[in-house]
């Protein structure tokens, strides 16, 4: 063995138990009651050993809403490294005159140089020509089988698009992700708003109410659903949509639902802040009502949803305000989005296991086996099994860390979780058996991160 590690609790989906794990040429070689101590030794004693996080939801390095988001490959990475996620699947928004396939390489280039995990790219459809479609099962037959699109912004879909798109992707053993809200009632809502006055950042979410994120997620699964193809809601944060999202399972539709800390954690009430301290907040969908929390955990529990994402994409709060205060004062003039590459799994474990919401396994289960699979990349990524990639995640359950911007590793220059007191934190993170980060260090090279080839969607 290369690396054992010791006296560990090991956390998979459906087990826990007491073993040692040893590794050998980057990859899982044995789980077993004891391994003979060789090679390097990590113990583990009094810890969760878990594979590592998969988040495949972010926007790193990119243009939005006419800016860049903060955070390069290498930043984002390290966040990522430290707060235990060791794979990530990045949404690149496919620039105007390009092809899906020029952008997955312009950004599988850029990452190489500098990301110290593991990555892949599903790239943001917005260019719905005969060329993009005929380009999409030569992408899938390639490796990159994910996919997503938005049903508000500029480079919204509509629905003859959401039809064919679903239907080329899904029928070539890809998956699509969609951002779903009816873009034109939140635009006659916004302009309503907005002309008479009502211009803060306390508007956000009253002109993106529930019904919109509802509306919009009945949509496309009646589309899935007529289609017979699967689909993935990205981003969930009301509990109606949900609802909806439940029915469709039960009535056999292949529909996945991912939500996010922010909706977990936080609610409607942060837009209410003294300030400037709301335009931190300004995600879409909105942070809801906390009546809608309840059913977001009842969601992961029972598996309605099957993944916690991050969407992180890290626009600096400075420029938040500039743009805020430089475009009129407008809530609508407010980019959207935050940083949570970083505290993603933390924030989920704290939260989640040591408040008692959801079990270990349920943890592990959203945050690394579920979105691996949804991407492509089970059991070589979120799994401890023999063959898998030594991808592991060490866990403390008894650390106990407040969170905050000046613990974080990236360029972010603030938290939505600031001052919030957590048990339970990483204290190792390895990937392909190398160990990236540990006791709050970072102790490998820029660049060791590479890019996966990605097997077809399998229902789950």
């Amino acid at each position: 063995m290369d690396l054992v590690i010791k006296n560990g609790t090991v956390v998979t989906p459906s087990d826990v138990c007491q073993a040692d794990v040893g590794i050998t040429d980057g990859r899982i070689a044995q789980i077993a009651d004891h391994i003979p101590e060789e090679g390097r030794v990590i113990d583990a004693k009094g810890c969760y050993v878990c594979p590592g996080g998969v988040d495949i939801h972010t926007h790193i390095d990119s243009v939005l809403h006419g800016m860049r988001t903060v955070d390069d490959w290498y930043y984002a990475s390290l966040g990522a490294a430290a707060g235990g996620t060791t794979t990530v699947v990045d949404f690149p928004l496919q620039p105007a005159g390009q092809s899906l396939r020029a952008t997955i390489e312009e950004r599988i280039e850029a990452a190489s140089k500098l990301s110290l995990v593991d990555f892949a790219f599903a790239p943001i459809v917005t260019q719905f020509t005969d060329d993009t479609y005929a380009e999409i099962p030569g992408l899938i037959r390639d490796g990159h089988t994910s996919f997503k699109t938005f049903m508000y912004y500029d480079w919204k879909i509509d629905d003859y698009n959401l039809a064919r798109l679903l239907d080329v992707v899904g029928s070539n053993g890809g998956i699509v992700g969609i951002h779903c809200e009816n873009a034109g009632t939140i635009d006659y809502l916004g302009a309503k708003a907005i002309a008479e006055g009502r211009t803060g950042p306390e508007w956000h979410a009253p002109t993106r109410p529930v019904s919109t994120e509802t509306e919009a997620s009945a949509r496309v699964l009646a589309a899935a659903a007529e289609l017979q193809v699967p689909v993935w809601i990205v981003h969930m944060s009301a509990g109606p949509a949900v609802r909806e999202l439940a029915r469709a399972r039960a009535e056999g539709v292949c529909a996945y639902g991912e939500t996010m800390l922010h909706f977990l954690c936080l609610d409607e009430s942060y837009y209410a802040r003294p300030g400037l301290e709301p335009l931190k907040a300004v995600v879409t969908p909105p942070l809801r009502p906390a009546s809608h929390q309840e059913m977001l955990w009842d969601g992961l529990r029972c598996g309605t949803l099957s993944t916690v994402g991050s969407d992180h994409c890290a626009f600096p709060y400075k420029d938040k305000i500039r743009l805020y205060e430089t475009r009129g004062k407008k809530f609508n003039m407010i980019p959207h989005g935050a940083p949570g590459i970083e505290t993603r799994l933390p924030m989920l474990f704290a939260e989640g296991v040591s408040e008692g919401r959801i079990s270990v396994s349920k943890f592990v289960e959203v945050i690394a086996a579920n979105p691996a699979r949804l991407a492509g990349i089970y059991p070589q990524k979120g799994a401890l099994m023999p063959g898998s990639d030594a991808d592991i995640v060490i866990i403390d359950p008894d650390r106990k860390v407040t969170m905050g911007t000046a613990m974080l590793h990236g360029k972010t220059d603030y938290t939505l979780f600031e001052g919030w007191e957590l048990q339970g934190y990483p204290v190792a993170t390895l990937s392909r058996g190398t160990v990236l980060f540990e006791n709050g260090e970072l102790v490998a090279e820029r660049g060791r991160g590479q890019a996966l080839k990605r097997g077809p969607f399998i229902p789950f």
